[in-house]
């Protein structure tokens, strides 16, 4: 048990502890305080030559931001002009690179006109039939068979209930389909406008240090896949300049099917992602497809320009 009498004794220690200490340094050499005032000259030196290139790196990487920044908001000016733009976050996926896109596409001319976020318990097995159930009433109007995935039911519900492939008003069924997937706890509408999506633009997780299971990710695809049914395009974004590992992105690049119809972008949490995600966007509405950033599968950091 610890009293005031074991506090007493250790202190004592410290003390006898700090004394001997003390007699130690007094009887050192010259020689060697010297070394070790030289080697303490030679540490702080290398301290600020660290400091001094931490500085300089940090600044260039201030410098490339700000450049792409700039450059990107100018070559993607006017590139969704007049475009309907509904943005998807899949579960985990981080709002500020949402809002980011967001900004983004009103610059480029675009309007979001829904804002929507899956709910995770979408990709639970145990609630598939929970899941198909809630989509059961619009399966003649999506065009669901019994051989879909829950996951590939949400993607055509979600699509008819956002967008469409060419300019249009939102009608009842629309309507009707957002309200059964919010009662249901699918997913969460935010709409804008009275007006359906041509784009629709998704946002996904980040990496994560534990991977997800490789069939939750093909899960994702599925939807991601799905929501093509009744848009004029599909770019799927992810925040993974860190990683690319474990990630939608990854998922759909390395999937023959969905690679072959859907655009990715890796780098979507730096601005140059952002405008080649616009600029990805604008190519889907032309009928073409890419995979675009810096890491794994990527064909090129951005559409060939000018997109046309």
């Amino acid at each position: 048990m610890i009293n005031f009498r074991y506090h007493i004794v250790s202190l004592m220690a410290v003390f006898l502890a700090l004394a001997v200490g003390i007699a130690v340094g007094v009887s050192l050499s010259p020689s060697v305080s010297a070394g070790l005032n030289e080697q303490a000259e030679q540490d702080r030196k290398q301290v600020t030559e660290l400091r001094t290139e931490l500085d300089r790196v940090n600044g260039l990487d201030r410098y490339r931001e700000a450049w792409a920044e700039r450059v990107g908001q100018q070559v993607a000016l006017n590139a969704l002009n007049g475009v309907g733009v509904a943005v998807i976050l899949m579960p985990d996926a981080p709002n500020g690179v949402a809002q980011t896109l967001a900004d983004a596409v009103e610059a480029a001319g675009g309007t979001v006109v829904h804002t929507v976020r899956v709910d995770d318990g979408v990709y639970d097995g145990a609630k598939a039939e929970q899941v198909n159930a809630a989509l059961a009433p619009f399966a003649d109007q999506v065009g669901i068979d019994d051989g879909m995935t829950s996951a590939t039911r949400l993607g055509r519900v979600l699509s008819w209930s956002v967008a469409a492939k060419t300019p249009q008003g939102r009608d009842e069924r629309a309507t009707a389909m957002s309200e059964a997937l919010q009662k249901a706890g699918l997913a969460t509408f935010d709409s804008g406008a009275n007006r359906q999506a041509e784009l629709i633009v998704v946002v996904t997780a980040a990496a994560t240090d534990t991977q997800p299971d490789p069939e939750l990710l093909q899960a994702h695809v599925q939807t991601e896949v799905g929501l093509l049914v009744h848009a004029g395009g599909v770019v799927v974004a992810g925040p993974n300049s860190e990683d690319v590992t474990g990630t939608d992105v990854l998922a759909i690049r390395t999937n023959t099917d969905a690679a072959d119809v859907l655009s990715t972008v890796d780098v979507a949490d730096l601005p140059s992602g952002v405008t080649a995600t616009v600029l990805a966007g604008q190519e889907q509405l032309l009928g073409r497809q890419g995979h675009y950033g810096a890491l794994t599968r990527a064909d090129a950091p951005l559409p060939t320009l000018p997109v046309r």
